[in-house]
């Protein structure tokens, strides 16, 4: 899953939140630098990937697009799921999304200070462009899949693919990729919050 979904599931703690943010930006060695609540929304935040990678329904979700973008139709997907949950966000939530982004983003503004470097700028970057909010648009979409894209072209040149190519066929498949998600969400709240209870 992406941000929204991290932030949502973290339900409203701001270690998690923060944690939920952070985790993929955060080395092994930082792991004990880190508060406690903020490394527990970190091992929540793979918890939850984890989870999603196994998951039956998104890896029909991943079929859907595997034959043209083969190894990126993961992250596509992941992608993809949060533009569904920002448009579909009253589905799953009595706050509108401005007013969560709005809360998620002050709560990372307090926290963010003690991460490390490459995850303070991420935030920082993620605040000031108000990218919760970009979800829920196409045009948001298309940019963050191109923000990943040239990531992976600096990381992993010889794996370089442009993801926003995707977005014709995500489109297409819009209707089919819903069902998937509305079908897998609660899955994964009810996995989420079995996680928090431990």
């Amino acid at each position: 899953m992406n941000f929204l979904a991290h932030l949502h599931l973290a339900d409203g703690d701001a270690g998690d939140m923060t944690g939920g943010i952070a985790a993929d930006f955060v080395r092994h060695p930082d792991l004990a630098a880190l508060a406690p609540d903020v490394l527990r929304g970190v091992m929540l935040h793979r918890a939850v990937d984890g989870f999603t990678d196994r998951n039956p329904i998104t890896l029909r979700s991943i079929s859907r697009i595997s034959r043209e973008f083969g190894w990126f139709s993961g992250i596509v997907i992941d992608i993809y799921y949060d533009h569904i949950l920002a448009r579909d966000w009253r589905t799953y939530s009595a706050e509108s999304l401005r007013a969560f982004a709005t809360r998620s983003y002050a709560v990372l503004e307090d926290r963010h200070g003690a991460l490390p470097g490459h995850a303070r700028d991420f935030i920082r970057t993620f605040i000031d462009q108000d990218r919760l909010n970009l979800y829920a648009t196409r045009e948001g979409i298309q940019d963050t899949l191109a923000r990943v894209s040239r990531v992976i072209a600096e990381r992993i040149p010889n794996r370089a693919m442009w993801l926003p190519d995707a977005m014709p066929l995500l489109v297409a498949r819009d209707a089919d990729l819903a069902v998937d998600f509305h079908a897998f969400y609660p899955e994964l709240i009810a996995f989420a919050a079995e996680q928090k209870a431990r």
